[in-house]
């Protein structure tokens, strides 16, 4: 299953960034040193040294400190007085003829690419309303240090010098929780669930659920739910409210749905496991909620950036128009969604720097 057609103008630019990237890190895995010269760089700019032992050891090199406190800065992620963006978040992508290929030898593109693009079409008309992790200074100041990369880590001194095999996904942990913390009002989040695999399930999601500036309810998936799912599942648990908690690939681990198995049960049995799933994030639905409501049209919606209700289509299906309000959240329970695409395909690991990490 694909997700819905992406408009040609958001499309030609993502994959134009995709192959850009792509290049940029075939470059520094054939100049690695180039790399490391520009984070030392950094590091002496912000005053940093190696870090010594008594006796003259080397204890942590001024690049990995620097690498450690930007993963943490906020002032890097920090929009700019008065600017109120919405904050896109990825996760995995879809097969593209013209993309890059993955480790798999897929051409695939990115929804980083996708949601950057989207961003960048919004900042055209409306500057500073649209922002991913990638294109603010610290994403962008982490993203350009290629530490997905063996030749760049290896460069950087290895293991022997903390820069050991998980430590690129740390980082990214660290950012991508550091920006989810930062966020405020609408979030788009460019997927149709959260694998547990990734990042935007293990970490962000998490993270924006507990950001009382964002909070459940603001949570906007960019895809409705996939349409190999059962109507009843759709309706029910492919809301946003619900699809920002639950998972639905891994039966072992916690918030799992079955999508075939829920549409099997009964609507009492449904209801349950939802209401479960959202005790303590949102309240049950009251009496004025117990009914389905009819959705308010699709740009009204789009304009009112805290709507809890998620979108009948895709932003760009819908005349996305940029939302010019920030407000806090609003506790409900789950609304239906309509429609849906497929699960985008897992890559075995990510084809550029970014929030999900090795999937």
């Amino acid at each position: 299953m694909s997700p819905e057609p992406i408009p040609k103008h958001i499309e030609e630019g993502a994959v134009a960034r995709a192959n850009a990237r792509h290049k940029a890190a075939l470059d520094a895995k054939a100049d690695p040193d180039s790399v490391v010269a520009r984070i030392s760089a950094a590091a002496e700019a912000a005053g940093l040294k190696d870090k010594l032992t008594e006796r003259g050891v080397l204890q942590e090199s001024k690049e990995k400190r620097y690498i450690d406190s930007l993963a943490k800065d906020k002032a890097k992620l920090t929009p700019p007085d008065g600017a109120k963006p919405i904050s896109a978040f990825w996760s995995h992508g879809i097969e593209h003829p013209d993309a890059p290929k993955n480790y798999d030898g897929i051409p695939f593109l990115s929804q980083r690419f996708i949601a950057e693009e989207w961003a960048a079409q919004q900042n055209k008309t409306n500057p500073g309303s649209a922002q991913t992790l990638e294109t603010i200074q610290g994403g962008r100041e982490l993203d350009n240090m290629f530490l997905w990369e063996p030749e760049v880590i290896e460069a950087l001194g290895g293991a022997d010098a903390g820069f050991g095999p998980g430590y690129a996904k740390a980082k990214w942990d660290e950012i991508s929780a550091t920006y989810g913390g930062l966020a405020e009002g609408r979030v788009n989040v460019f997927a149709d669930t959260g694998n547990t695999r990734a990042v935007l399930y293990q970490k962000e999601l998490g993270t924006l659920r507990g950001n009382e500036n964002v909070g459940l309810d603001n949570i906007h998936f960019v895809y409705e739910a996939p349409r190999s799912w059962p109507e009843v599942t759709r309706t029910e648990a492919g809301t946003n409210t619900v699809r920002a908690v639950a998972q639905f690939d891994n039966k072992d681990l916690p918030h799992y749905i079955d999508p075939q198995g829920f549409a099997a049960d009964t609507p009492e049995a449904r209801k349950a496991k939802i209401d479960s799933l959202l005790e303590g994030l949102a309240p049950a639905p009251g009496p004025a909620q117990a009914q389905p409501q009819a959705q308010a049209p699709a740009v009204k919606a789009a304009e009112q950036q805290a709507a809890p209700k998620g979108p009948a289509a895709p932003l760009w299906q819908m005349g996305f128009q940029q939302p010019q309000t920030v407000t806090r959240p609003k506790r409900s329970g789950p609304t239906p969604v309509a429609g849906s695409p497929g699960a985008p395909p897992l890559a075995p690991r990510p084809l550029a720097t970014g929030m999900d990490g090795p999937a």
